[in-house]
């Protein structure tokens, strides 16, 4: 289970992000009016604005030296915990660390060897482990493995792990005390994005917990997910023709980022879309080539001829096409652009 992203509420943001960027060295990636995120190896951790100050459990893994270094500056700010035997440095198959963050979140560093390739980096590789307090960890397991692989056995109802050796969830329940602390595990908000066998949204029935699977397409690629991108002038138009034309679902917009207002469209959800973005001050945008094409396969004949009368009704341009392969049982259209949108009377390939 590789941790992609972690999303925690923080009540102290400046010093959060001050202790992040400046004292553990993470790199500063997003920061809006109550958030921010920085970026600990392969996984972004997310820090939402909250009214009151939660706590969590979350380990970081690292290489040797980087840990050494990690370590160091800890200790000269006096933050590393001490375990039952008054020791600050510790090893569990590689060195390790405790410590608390300003908002008193029990954070760990582990050492563990590159497992990414030849070129070990200098620096965090992710996050390893994500506290998740639950009353009943056996639900709360259950509730987890249709969707993400688990290599390790529940033998008690106070604490677990879930998932492999590229990360795991630490099921523990409510009450017992995070290591090597006398804080009891509480529940507050949690949203992860997470490896697993399938693409799913999980939303536990009862906790505060948001937990998006995505499924890596290979080893050779490990994507999980893909959208093509396209500039444009004419956003509104745009919108129209995918949208109330074309019948595409949209799955996301934004506006005045960086200059920049965007829509995406799902092909046919955000596993695979398309994003149109438009800048304020207009983009210099040449007439594609004719044989530039979208195609959708619609095996339903009708159904087919439904959306081109419909987009053709709006005042959009039957043409064509430049491959007289697609005129043989497809309908060429172009949207606003000039771009080439092909409905295609087969099953494809």
């Amino acid at each position: 289970m590789k941790i992609y992203r972690v999303q925690l509420n923080a009540f102290h943001m400046e010093k959060m992000k001050e202790f992040y960027t400046k004292l553990l060295q993470m790199e500063l990636v997003y920061e809006g009016e109550n958030s921010f995120a920085v970026l600990a190896g392969t996984t972004r951790v997310y820090f939402d604005k909250s009214d009151f100050q939660p706590y969590y459990h979350v380990c970081f893994r690292l290489g040797a030296a980087f840990f050494d270094e990690i370590f160091n500056r800890l200790k000269k700010e006096d933050l590393l915990l001490s375990n039952e035997d008054g020791e600050i440095s510790m090893y569990w198959q590689g060195k390790q660390a405790y410590f608390y963050d300003p908002d008193g979140n029990i954070l760990e560093i582990l050492e563990r060897p590159f497992s990414h390739g030849d070129l070990e980096p200098y620096g965090w590789y992710d996050v390893g482990e994500v506290g998740i307090p639950s009353q009943n960890i056996y639900e709360l397991r259950d509730f987890l493995s249709p969707y993400m692989d688990n290599q390790f056995e529940t033998n008690n109802d106070l604490f677990s792990f879930f998932g492999n050796d590229d990360g795991v969830g630490v099921l523990v329940k409510t009450g017992r005390n995070w290591y090597p602390t006398n804080r009891p595990a509480e529940i507050h908000p949690i949203k992860l994005v997470v490896s697993g066998n399938k693409d799913t949204h999980l939303n536990h029935p009862t906790l505060p917990y948001k937990i998006t699977v995505r499924k890596e397409w290979s080893s050779s690629v490990p994507a999980v997910q893909f959208r093509v991108a396209r500039p444009t002038n004419q956003l509104e138009r745009i919108i129209e023709f995918y949208g109330e034309g074309l019948g595409l679902e949209k799955v996301g917009e934004f506006s005045k980022h960086e200059g920049y207002g965007g829509v995406m469209f799902g092909l046919p959800d955000l596993t695979y879309h398309l994003e149109f973005t438009q800048h304020e001050n207009g983009s210099s945008i040449p007439r594609p080539p004719e044989d530039h094409l979208l195609v959708f396969y619609v095996a339903d004949t009708f159904k087919k001829n439904e959306i081109a009368n419909r987009l053709i009704k709006m005042g959009y341009r039957q043409v064509p096409s430049e491959n007289p392969y697609w005129d043989r049982g497809g309908i060429t259209i172009e949207d606003p652009d000039g771009y080439r949108v092909v409905l295609m009377n087969t099953v494809g390939i």
